[in-house]
């Protein structure tokens, strides 16, 4: 690939051969000049007009409704590691640093490529979860965009991992790739190869935080919207980039209609949780098992379909600090075992009355005892669902005690 040489001084000039540039330099010693080698005229051209050439790419980029990412790779034999760099510059100019190490066995061999990999990855996550409809990423390997886009196959352990991953914002996030010279002059460039070897040899990590799942579609969003809004009516609600967001405390929920699909992104918590009980709610002919794995992104292995009390178990091990999120599917259990027993569809509240400090069902059933026990405990925790706060231990008990009143449920009358 040519170069072009710019030098720049009382007389400015760019050359293509560096030969020719080594000649004039030295005819005009001691006149101050100053140079340096470039990839295209243009970078050579702003160079000498004293113009910030990728500031300007930048701003295009930035104008035009993107969010841009700058991305690298890096690895290290002596360390038996690869690390990535990535430099994320929101549509409002906003900068976002981050960088990531790993050791996959089967991707070392890859060397860089595996980092570069994981930049790019990181990169288009991280539009997602901001809920960044478009994403143009500047790289130096030509791999990341010839496997996304489907030009080259995928026999290799990093390829097939690549593609698979990246298929998970397919719909939901538009990416524009964009091949750039590795270690050139662009400041964004030497910013992210600072960072991924920082990375590497410091372990200077700078990681994502939050979680999402994409849905094929976009006609669920209104009944999302309207179902959490109904399960969490106490929750702030805005407008953001065509999608709306929920707050409660310090959980936060966004959900965005896009392309072929719907976003739904946050924190671990109770609006995130719920928003997966409406996901099983109105979308169970795509079976537990599969939108389970698509929402915690886990895989499962028996065909059984997954319970409250299962899914509740697999949501506990997303939670870190407080476990009361993951009771959820455990209490819906309860609920469902009530109107079960009851034989009815709607509102389950409807059926029991509070009497002093206890709750009496209203109609006559067999298993009276059993109901309203089972009630009083679905109503303590579900009504308090968004305020509590409980450590792994609490919130396994609670899980234990909603299947043992859901067991006598199906077994008593």
């Amino acid at each position: 690939m040519s170069k072009f040489y710019a030098v720049k001084g009382n007389e400015n000039k760019i050359f293509t051969e560096w030969s020719e540039c080594q000649s004039f330099l030295s005819e005009n010693k001691g006149s101050g000049n100053k140079y340096k080698s470039f990839h295209t005229v243009e970078e050579a051209e702003a160079f000498l007009e004293g113009r910030d050439y990728y500031a300007e790419i930048l701003a295009d980029d930035l104008s035009k409704g993107y969010a841009v990412a700058y991305t690298d790779g890096s690895f290290e034999e002596g360390v038996g590691k690869y690390s990535y760099g990535v430099v994320a510059v929101s549509p409002e100019g906003k900068e976002r640093l981050l960088s990531g190490v790993g050791e996959e066995p089967a991707f070392l061999p890859t060397r860089n490529i595996a980092g570069e990999v994981g930049g790019v990855l990181t990169a288009v996550r991280w539009a997602f979860l901001n809920g960044y409809e478009k994403i143009k990423i500047y790289h130096d390997y030509e791999g990341l965009s010839e496997w996304a886009l489907g030009r080259w196959g995928t026999g290799s352990p990093i390829s097939v991992y690549y593609v698979k991953e990246f298929a998970k914002y397919k719909g939901a996030v538009d990416v524009t790739f964009c091949k750039v010279k590795g270690h050139s002059n662009n400041k964004y460039n030497e910013m992210v190869d600072k960072l991924a070897k920082e990375a590497l040899f410091e372990g200077r990590v700078e990681s994502l935080s939050g979680t999402g799942f994409k849905i094929s579609g976009t006609d669920v969003y209104g009944d999302l919207i309207a179902w959490i809004n109904k399960k969490a009516p106490k929750a702030k609600i805005m407008q953001r980039l065509g999608g709306t967001v929920f707050t409660s405390g310090d959980d936060k929920l966004a959900v965005y209609p896009r392309f072929s699909a719907t976003s739904v992104v946050g924190n671990v918590g109770c609006l995130f949780f719920t928003a997966i009980s409406c996901v099983l709610e109105n979308l169970s002919q795509m079976g537990v098992n599969r939108l389970i794995e698509r929402c915690l992104d886990v895989q499962i292995e028996t065909k059984q379909p997954l319970d409250g009390f299962h899914i509740s178990a697999l949501a506990m091990d997303f939670c870190s600090e407080n476990y009361a999120p993951s009771i959820l599917f455990a209490l819906e259990e309860i609920e469902k075992a009530i109107k079960k027993k009851l034989c009815i569809n709607g509102k389950i509240s409807l059926y029991f009355e509070r009497v002093e400090d206890r709750f009496s069902l209203i109609t006559n059933n067999g298993s009276k005892a059993e109901l309203e026990e089972a009630y009083a405990f679905f109503y303590q925790y579900r009504l308090n669902y968004f305020n509590l706060n409980l450590n792994r231990e609490q919130a396994e008990k609670i899980i234990d005690r909603s299947k043992a009143l859901t067991g006598l449920l199906k077994t008593e009358g």
